[in-house]
């Protein structure tokens, strides 16, 4: 199955990244999915689709997003479906595995995709149980959840759905329509997207050739197959952009004031690390957000992180856990390193392999604080420490990204409250 996903995935994103301009529909990629491989009726895989969904970010808060059916089989009076997709993705990616749900919808009597019902849901085994159907990719419990474990789930959310057709719960939202799934699982936003992948997978479901002469469903079907795959594709546009080359981080064409009370300007030269001079800003950061080949940081404490940032960045506290001039001398510190940023004294025999632990050499990096300073600080160091700095963006602070073309991409409503405590455990404290 893992196989299947992965070949749907990869060809997903060589079709989108090399034809955006032919704007394929997912009826067409899919039709590419199924007929440039041995996969679908009389092959020796079934076939597989790729469907859009409304993803749950938050309370009323959705974006489009895709999943994958990577397991379709047409029975008597049902059809058997694998479908695998992100219950939530408010967690970096290193954790944020697929789930997948096994799930029959039958084949009504009267041809109606509206009279389709639910006949199984499963993220373990099959209805037989003789086959492990689905897999539960998320946490136990999930997050936010109130008591609320995948046990929980399985026993008083799932059994709410078997029964409910389509016109039961297309139109139907966790938050208004379905109260009791809200009651039973803490709110959560992986609970809530059982409905969304549900309601995607009744759409593909109308496309099935059962429900040929039906007026729903070849309302569905146009729906389905004139979606155009270029639009919200995220990893489509992460491989398009991974394929723009990226400037050198200092712009050497721009000008700054080396001390504030000069009266004339300068050209910024290479080893400035300042946000003034970064070739990459809020002016055209989002070109090049996305990347595969980038990692995205953020340097503040998780307090002002969870106040407001940039999604998808990782927060790693440059006060509390990199540099205090005093660390190295003062054994109450735990930061890695003392001195000056210029010439940083490690405070561990580990402050070197935590740092690259910490900020890959081999990786491009974009890094981001409040206003860019600590960036800076951060930059001076990583370079006195033998950084490559060639790969190392300072792209400013938070408070430069309040335009509107940032607003879809920003949290800045609290999320969690945090207090935090900083400190290293087994480390070995350099004598002085």
């Amino acid at each position: 199955m893992k196989k299947i996903i992965l070949a749907a995935f990869l060809l997903l994103v060589l079709l989108v990244s090399t034809a955006v301009a032919d704007e394929l529909s997912l009826g067409e990629v899919n039709s590419f999915l199924n007929n440039s491989a041995k996969l679908g009726e009389g092959s020796k895989a079934n076939q597989v689709a790729v469907i859009p969904f409304n993803h749950i970010d938050g309370p009323k808060d959705e974006d489009l997003f895709y999943a994958f059916v990577p397991f379709k089989y047409v029975a008597r009076n049902y059809i058997k479906y694998q479908v695998t997709f992100i219950s939530c993705t408010c967690r970096s990616a290193d954790v944020n595995l697929w789930s997948t749900a096994y799930v029959e919808l039958t084949l009504p009597s009267s041809g109606k995709i509206e009279d389709a019902e639910i006949r199984t849901l499963s993220f373990d085994l099959d209805s037989t149980e003789h086959y492990l159907g689905g897999f539960w990719g998320d946490s136990n419990p999930p997050p936010t959840a109130q008591e609320a474990t995948y046990e929980n789930v399985k026993a008083e959310q799932i059994p709410v759905y078997v029964g409910k057709t389509y016109a039961d719960l297309m139109n139907a939202s966790t938050v208004d329509d379905i109260p009791e799934i809200d009651a039973k699982t803490g709110a959560t936003v992986s609970a809530n997207n059982i409905l969304r992948i549900l309601q995607a997978l009744y759409a593909y479901h109308a496309t099935d050739s059962f429900f040929d002469g039906d007026p729903t469903s070849a309302t569905l079907r146009a729906v389905f197959e004139d979606k155009k795959a270029s639009e919200s594709t995220t990893a489509a546009v992460a491989v398009a952009l991974d394929n723009v080359a990226l400037p050198y981080p200092v712009d050497t064409s721009k000008t700054y004031k080396a001390n504030k009370d000069d009266t004339e300007e300068k050209f910024c030269e290479p080893g400035n690390f300042g946000p003034t001079c970064s070739a990459i800003n809020s002016g055209n950061l989002m070109q090049y957000l996305g990347r595969t080949d980038v990692m995205y940081i953020d340097l503040r404490d998780y307090a002002d992180y969870a106040k407001k940032h940039i999604r998808n960045f990782e927060c790693i506290p440059y006060f509390a856990l990199i540099f205090n001039a005093d660390a190295n001398t003062d054994p109450s510190l735990p930061q890695l390193y003392g001195g000056t940023v210029e010439e940083p004294v490690p405070v561990y025999e580990e402050s070197d392999e935590i740092l690259e632990a910490l900020f890959p050499k081999n990786k491009t990096i974009f890094l981001m604080c409040q206003s860019g300073g600590r960036v800076n600080n951060l930059m001076k160091l990583l370079n006195a420490r033998g950084w490559d700095m060639t790969k190392i963006y300072n792209i400013g602070g938070m408070a430069q990204y309040a335009g509107p073309e940032y607003r879809s991409i920003v949290t800045d409503s609290p999320e969690i409250l945090v207090e935090a405590t900083y400190s290293f455990e087994g480390l070995t404290r350099i004598q002085k």
